[in-house]
């Protein structure tokens, strides 16, 4: 499990996490408001940012959901917009919001191509672009975007969903040289197989769910799958003061699964 962290490292910071309705995002905004930063959490899920909400409770921090579809250009705008209106600031921007689409290239239609490139593509470089005026002023921010192993060594299941994964450690690399000279940190995480409900969703569809998830859990060099809190933790630690030089590179969080085999 996670080692615990010391609290209160983001008091008075203001984070914007996307996809905080569920999953990565929820753990990601949990963690944030845990050590009392306010936390902006973006979803198109209502419901589950409210559960969100729940999760959170009252503490350190504090959580303020806003219902919005990342894939359209103007509700991202808007939602910068009143994230800025509201806080006059922002420090740390974690680009998670992303769907997968399991369709080998032959059922792949384009429609489901610029799906899946809106939703986790445009919307990190739009989120990104939004933001950069206001770290550029500041001379300081952090931006975590959020890609995945199969960014790293791709899959033939879901071609879109990797090509925007890799895109992403490229766009990253990228800003990271651009936002040095003004203070600003870029860098990408990269998650494994991580227990979530799109990994429930995943095992769903097959013809024995417990069977491919006992199958896939056997190949896990820790013995487990990964976990929210696991991949909060590495987010934390990239985003606050103790990794003050790091910038550009990729943190891959996935149990060794890379260092030996992955299909």
């Amino acid at each position: 499990m996670p080692v615990a962290t010391p609290a209160g490292r983001f008091e008075g910071r203001v984070v914007t996490v996307t996809g905080a309705g569920n999953g990565i995002g929820r753990g990601v905004a949990i963690a944030f408001t845990r050590e009392g930063a306010t936390v902006y959490g973006i979803d198109l899920d209502s419901a589950g940012l409210e559960t969100t909400a729940e999760h959170i409770g009252t503490g350190r921090g504090r959580f303020i959901g806003l219902n919005a579809d990342v894939s359209k250009p103007e509700a991202i705008s808007r939602s910068i917009e009143e994230i800025l209106r509201e806080s006059g600031r922002a420090d740390v921007l974690v680009n998670n919001a992303g769907i997968n689409m399991a369709k080998r290239i032959a059922d792949l239609e384009i429609s489901d191509w610029d799906k899946v490139f809106d939703t986790n593509l445009k919307s990190t470089y739009l989120f990104c672009k939004g933001f950069w005026p206001t770290f550029r002023a500041q001379k300081a921010g952090v931006i975590l975007n959020v890609s995945s192993v199969m960014g790293q060594v791709g899959g033939i299941g879901s071609p879109a969903y990797c090509s925007t994964k890799a895109a992403i450690i490229m766009l990253s690399r990228c800003l990271a040289k651009d936002g040095a000279q003004y203070g600003i940190r870029v860098n990408t995480v990269c998650p494994g197989y991580i227990d979530t409900p799109i990994m429930e969703r995943a095992l769903q569809v097959l013809p024995d769910p417990e069977r491919a998830r006992r199958e896939l859990i056997g190949r896990m060099p820790l013995g487990r799958m990964g976990s929210p809190a696991d991949i909060a933790a590495g987010m934390l630690f990239l985003a606050s003061a103790e990794a003050a030089y790091i910038s550009g590179t990729e943190l891959t969080i996935d149990g060794a699964v890379t260092a030996t085999q992955i299909d």
